[in-house]
């Protein structure tokens, strides 16, 4: 993992980066990386990426807290957070994984009211995209049927996916298990 370098050591102004940050068209291309907008057009994700906003994050400061009511989904434009847990024995934080430039994080809570499942905080100065749900919602609704048929199909892939994968683990970690018990008892 290299080091973030700062905004001054890109070699290019500040505000040229977040001018490019609140391009469409640069902002398509990133929503683009998302797995859940690959049926999206072009076009379609430069308007979804005109109703978002962009964050500036200081360092140590939080995009999201784990149990938040708040819903939508980041990408991380620029710098580097930390996603972590809340131990349910000590109450303290385990850092979970680091996330870099391209990241996203927060997306299944365009789905549901759910709170937030982990915290995430900057490391470094950071910029994030954010599409809050409601927006997302109001431009599903408002973009008709197709978009949307388009959109729960890849969703529904997606979930697809992601279950596949977990029951994979499951099933390799209960065999693991299994293993050391039977090693314990002989």
């Amino acid at each position: 993992m290299g080091k973030t370098k700062s905004l001054s050591e890109l070699g290019q102004n500040p505000q040229e980066l977040i001018q490019r940050f609140r391009d469409p068209v640069w902002g398509a291309a990133k929503l683009k990386d998302i797995s859940l907008f690959g049926r999206f057009t072009d076009d379609e994700l430069a308007m979804l990426y005109s109703i978002g906003r962009l964050v500036n994050l200081r360092p140590k400061a939080n995009a999201v807290i784990e149990g938040e009511p708040t819903r939508g989904l980041y990408i991380l434009l620029y710098g580097r957070v930390s996603v972590y847990k809340t131990d349910p024995v000590t109450g303290s934080l385990l850092r979970l994984a680091m996330l870099e430039e391209g990241a996203n994080f927060g997306e299944l809570s365009l789905f549901d009211n759910a709170p937030r499942s982990a915290t995430v905080a900057a490391e470094t100065t950071c910029y994030l995209f954010l599409l809050e749900a409601e927006s997302f919602n109001k431009f599903l609704a408002d973009a008709g049927d197709d978009l949307q048929v388009r959109f729960f199909e890849t969703c529904a892939e997606e979930l697809a996916v992601r279950f596949r994968r977990l029951n994979g683990d499951y099933i390799n970690s209960q065999q693991l298990l299994w293993k050391h018990a039977l090693r314990r008892a002989s």
